[in-house]
């Protein structure tokens, strides 16, 4: 199914009331009707979810759908167009995203950049996405100032203006980039090119939703302007309210903006179109400008809503969702073959397909991991599936809805894109019909859909293949330094199991991940944005139920006398718990020649503790729809509120008691190996981590995390147990809790399962001075990237530097403006046409040690030096000139007016009550940083730049199609 599986959201989940809260774990369920009892259970709740869905129909066509969240503090709105890139004539692809762009430009009434202001103004923020079957688009506000979303989305729908004067042209340049900076991701041309394996050359999903190159380079004000006219009505249109409003002033003020508009006379719609049954499997293979290979299966399959759709949903878990799944522990773990595998229905309004990946290790068969993954289907069609692995994907799926409700974006979202789909328009029940077929589905059932759909005649298989002999060298992990591109949608990732990313335009929003866990939102492509000015998780929101500003007075600290710090916060409007865990230092302690050792370590500790092993981990978090993940500085659990007994114990265990078995070692530790390599060949990551290394020299956070394969490689299970021991104490970690659960029991169970875990004094930190070095610039050469990757900046300020919150306004102005609004995307991504993304800012990285000011662009290798010039001259004039009082009070009314979207889940609370901690900023945090924020003056914005940011030293490092002078490779 195509839609967010991320569906449910509100703060009101308490509606059906799910088994009842508090109660001891149910992980282990040996009666399969109470099971089956227990999700019908759950069923039941997230049906409550849309009971009190209104929806209504205007003389025009428009459909409205309503859905009040009492005492929520956000509205979100949302308009979603029943046309995406299925609409587009073969000769003309990519018009429904590149038109998504330009309805930000502007009408008669706003010009470019006024849609960025406006939001930016009352504090929150926008964006929209494109799929193959719709293009939605979405406001985020506090509950008081959320109507301006209608105004816009009214104003635009029939009165967009596509023409020079709101930047056509530079829009273009824009999508051109972003066509780009995929292509210079993983799995992005894997993506095209099973598209054409999958369908006919005329069929409506034959071709990616971001366009062919030169379709978009040869688009014309004209053509695009005909698909505007084509499909822009509301009777093509579902508009979405979710959140804290009143229903009849909303639907008044609705009738009133949007009775007006005229009906269209629409386009027929493509008919749908496949090739003729196959008789045997179809393959493409192509050399791979990375190091891994990775082969992407495709099998056709059904349209949204048929009964087949939820079968496959479930056939998608069972064959990769987590460790317990068919593939992952075939490929990865038995075999030995794999990193990772995903698999991902995809559903749409026309016949959809199912994916495959593998994301195989150096020097592995192909043909051997092809072979196994078409001999676990034809198990699974032969033997069928036991009723353990169907209930226990069953469980994921329904759990994913509760834990999606945390999200205050997600239920609108949900609704937007049922009400896309042909029969959707009904969308309670759409999602009801949807979940009575999950619960029904049989073994049998799963049988029959594998031997209908997933068999080795029907299968399209895509291989990416890299050159034999490749060049190893050491870089950072996907997380960058820069923390750039994270999807707006990525907040909801519930971190179940291994995953892939099938391509970087697939999900909606304006940042990318480059890995996110599945299940996938869609294959769309959003506009792009600047990174939003959220420092070291600290959190979401502000506006407290009752209107009053948020306070974090109610949450309990206490200190257990192994010196472990426990934060807890009670919130029972969902019947979930997540418990977050941080160790202090954990990298500044990893020795330099056994760089690699943290990651390595925080790999290994689900694979096995004193009490269970690592597959009776993953099979007792899994049955219960549950994710555990652990890292080297700690870790994650998620669960059900009545799964909190067996979800901590293990979460703990594994904090604590891991005995890193040898067999699991040896296979994270070649899988760590195959990672390495692979992205050495990465130009993002390779800029990334030179950049770094220019800034911090051979301090610790100058290391790539994951080591160097000269260190990996020598590593042993020894040196992580060692490691292990000398850096989890208890006295250095800190434990949040929240959700629905009793304090006071919660508290004391954390104390029982923690009393073995004996404090133990850490040895004070041996760590080289950290001083700002000279200016220079450094240009790798990479022929085989799409564009040119620009990196830029100094060494910067700790957390605690009391130019913070001057600096957090300086970097709004600057570089990390909501929307396009800071002066680097209005001149560079905006006005120049330069880049997809830009930004920059001194406050991101900023932790208990010196953070980075740092900058970021990708663009033409032709714009190299154009580019070059301006970010620095944006970077001279902040220090040269007074920002304006308007700037100011810009940057300032959106750092106060977002609050409401901070601390509104639970993961982001928790991540908050973890840099109060890390920082020791105070349970006061929220009133001081209002009093910090509203003080600022535009002469302090400046006074802070001239002091913090300094032109002469600044590192500028990049990597692309250029040759050491910055001039294009010649082709």
């Amino acid at each position: 199914m195509s839609i967010n599986r991320r569906w449910s959201d509100g703060w009101w989940f308490v509606l059906g009331c799910l088994v009842g809260t508090g109660h001891a774990g149910s992980a282990v369920r040996a009666d399969e009707g109470t099971a089956l009892a227990a999700d019908r259970q759950l069923v039941q709740t997230v049906q409550g979810l849309f009971r009190n869905l209104q929806m209504h129909t205007l003389d025009n066509g428009l459909r409205i759908y309503l859905l009040p969240v009492p005492n929520s503090p956000i509205v979100t709105v949302m308009v979603a167009y029943r046309v995406g890139s299925a609409d587009e004539e073969k000769d003309q692809t990519g018009l429904s995203h590149y038109l998504e762009h330009l309805l930000f430009k502007g009408t008669d009434k706003l010009m470019p950049g006024d849609i960025d202001r406006i939001t930016q103004r009352n504090g929150g923020r926008n964006n929209a996405y494109t799929t193959e079957d719709m293009t939605v688009y979405h406001f985020d506000f506090a509950a008081d100032r959320w109507q301006v979303a209608l105004e816009i989305e009214a104003d635009r729908m029939r009165n967009t203006r596509i023409d020079a004067r709101h930047e056509f042209e530079q829009e273009k340049g824009a999508v051109i980039a972003e066509l780009d900076r995929n292509e210079d991701m993983p799995w992005d041309l894997e993506y095209k090119a099973i598209l054409r394996l999958l369908y006919p050359p005329d069929a409506p999903y034959s071709h990616p939703v971001i366009g062919q190159r030169e379709h978009v380079r040869g688009a014309t004000a004209e053509i695009i302007r005909r698909h505007y006219d084509n499909w822009y009505y509301p009777n093509n249109a579902a508009l979405v309210i979710v959140g804290g409003f009143d229903p009849c002033a909303a639907l008044k003020k609705v009738q009133q903006l949007f009775g007006p508009l005229p009906r269209g006379d629409l386009p027929p719609r493509k008919p749908a179109r496949q090739f003729p049954e196959r008789q045997g499997p179809v393959r493409h293979e192509f050399p791979s400008k990375f190091e891994a290979p990775r082969m992407l299966m495709g099998f056709n399959t059904v349209t949204v809503g048929t009964p087949e759709d939820a079968i496959l949903d479930l056939i998608e878990n069972i064959l990769a969702g987590g460790r317990t799944s068919r593939l992952y522990r075939r490929l990865v773990e038995q075999e030995r073959l794999a990193i990772a595998v995903n698999a991902a229905n995809h559903a749409g309004r026309y016949p959809g397909w199912f994916a495959i990946q593998v994301e195989l290790l150096q020097g592995k068969s192909r043909q051997q991991a092809e072979e196994l993954v078409l001999r676990e289907l034809e198990q699974l069609a032969q033997h069928g599936v036991n009723a353990g692995e169907l209930a226990r994907a069953r469980r994921r799926l329904l759990a994913r809805f509760v834990f999606a409700a945390d999200d205050g974006h997600n239920l609108a979202n949900a609704i937007a894109r049922a009400a896309s789909y042909p029969g959707g328009e009904d969308v309670a029940r759409f999602y009801n019909s949807y979940l009575e077929r999950l619960v029904q589905v049989q073994p049998q059932d799963v049988q029959r859909v594998v031997r209908q759909y997933l068999t080795r005649r029907q299968a399209c298989i895509v291989w990416s293949v890299p050159p034999e002999k490749k060049s190893k060298s050491s870089l950072v992990p996907r997380q960058s330094l820069l923390q750039p591109i994270v999807p707006q949608q990525a907040r909801a990732n519930d971190r179940l199991g291994p995953s892939v990313p099938l391509t970087p335009a697939q999900r909606p929003g304006r940042r990318y991940q480059p890995w996110v866990s599945v299940p996938q939102v869609a294959w769309g492509v959003g506009r792009g944005t600047t990174l939003s000015p959220q420092v070291h998780g600290e959190g979401q929101s502000e506006v407290a139920k009752n209107g009053r500003p948020f306070s974090l007075q109610a949450a309990q600290r206490h200190v257990l006398p192994n010196g472990l710090t426990v934060w807890l916060w009670l919130d029972r409007r969902l019947p979930m718990v997540v418990v977050q865990a941080e160790v202090a230092d954990v990298r500044l302690r990893e020795p330099a020649e056994k760089a690699g050792v943290a990651a390595l370590m925080g790999s290994l500790l689900e694979e096995g503790t004193l009490h269970h092993s690592g597959p009776q981990i993953a099979e007792m978090i899994e049955n219960v729809g549950g994710s555990l993940t652990l890292q080297s500085n700690g870790g994650t659990l998620q669960v059900l509120s009545p799964d909190t007994d067996i979800g901590l114990s293990l979460f703990i265990e594994c904090l604590t008691c891991p005995t890193f078995p040898q067999e699991a070692f040896q296979r994270l530790q070649a899988q760590q190996l195959a990672t390495l390599d692979d992205m050495a060949t990465q130009p993002f990551v390779k800029g990334a981590h030179l950049f770094r290394k220019k800034v911090y020299g051979d301090h610790p956070l100058g290391r790539p995390e994951l080591g160097s394969r000269s260190t990996v490689e020598k590593l042993t299970a020894a040196d992580c147990k060692a490691f292990h021991e000398a850096t989890f104490v208890p006295n250095a970690t800190t434990l949040v809790v929240v959700g629905d659960f009793d304090p006071p029991a919660m508290l004391k169970k954390i104390e029982n399962l923690t009393r073995d875990w004996k404090a133990k004094p850490l040895p004070p930190l041996q760590l080289p001075p950290l001083t700002p070095g000279p200016g220079q610039l450094e240009i790798l050469t990479d022929s085989n990237a799409a564009q040119v990757h620009v990196f830029i900046g100094h060494l910067g300020i700790t957390r605690n530097h009391p130019d913070y919150y001057k600096l957090l306004v300086m970097d709004n102005v600057l570089g990390t403006g909501p929307g396009f609004t800071d002066r680097l995307s209005a001149t560079l991504r905006d006005r120049m046409g330069l880049a997809y993304t830009v930004q920059a800012a001194i406050t991101t990285t900023a932790g208990k040690l010196p953070g980075t000011f740092s900058g970021y662009i990708g663009t033409f290798p032709q714009s190299f030096r154009d580019v070059q010039r301006a970010f620095v001259k944006e970077i001279e004039r902040i220090r040269q000139e007074t920002p304006t009082e308007q700037e100011v009070e810009d940057a300032k009314k959106y750092l106060l007016g977002s609050l409401p979207f901070r601390f509104a889940t639970r993961q982001g609370l928790a991540a908050q009550l973890l840099a109060i901690e890390r920082y020791d900023l105070g349970i006061d945090y929220p009133e001081r940083y209002r009093q910090a924020i509203s003080s600022v003056t535009p002469a302090q914005v400046q006074e802070v730049a001239q002091k913090h940011l300094d032109p002469k030293r600044l590192i500028i490092v990049a990597v692309g199609p250029i040759d050491a002078n910055g001039m294009p490779l010649r082709k």
